[in-house]
């Protein structure tokens, strides 16, 4: 089917979850624990759909230790842009996505000086359950 790159790309953009991660890595390339953190996605719900990112060709992936890092495809910088810029007032005032983009600030003022995920308990302890304890209290 000629076409399948096409619709592979349209199937990949047709889930609320996938829009919120390529919208979260179409800043910067990201690590799987802060992908988590950010969007308050499990990990093997992430994995799942940076699968098919990935099976679309929208994202690319690399390894550094144990750390997963994320990031668009050129492919995937072109279908987004085109994308989202036909959606600028949702991008605006969506709530869900300004949460995510808040929760994503945050969470990447946690990286070291090298500009990568932090590691080990430092990290879980400052990432996800203090941002969660923040959302209950209120905050992003």
């Amino acid at each position: 089917m000629p076409a399948k790159p096409i619709v592979r790309a349209a199937a990949a953009l047709a889930d609320a979850n996938r829009v919120r991660i390529l919208r979260a890595i179409s800043g910067a390339e990201l690590c799987v624990c802060e992908l988590c953190d950010a969007l308050g996605l499990t990990q093997s719900t992430l994995s799942t759909h940076l699968r098919v990112l990935r099976d679309a060709g929208l994202s690319a992936s690399r390894k550094e230790g144990k750390w997963s890092y994320h990031r668009l495809t050129p492919l995937g910088q072109s279908v987004t842009e085109a994308f989202f810029g036909v959606f600028p007032s949702v991008l605006a005032t969506d709530a869900r996505l300004r949460r995510d983009q808040v929760r994503l600030e945050r969470r990447l003022a946690l990286r070291d000086e090298a500009d990568q995920c932090c590691v080990g308990s430092q990290c879980r302890s400052m990432g996800s359950r203090s941002m969660a304890s923040q959302d209950r209290k209120g905050g992003a």
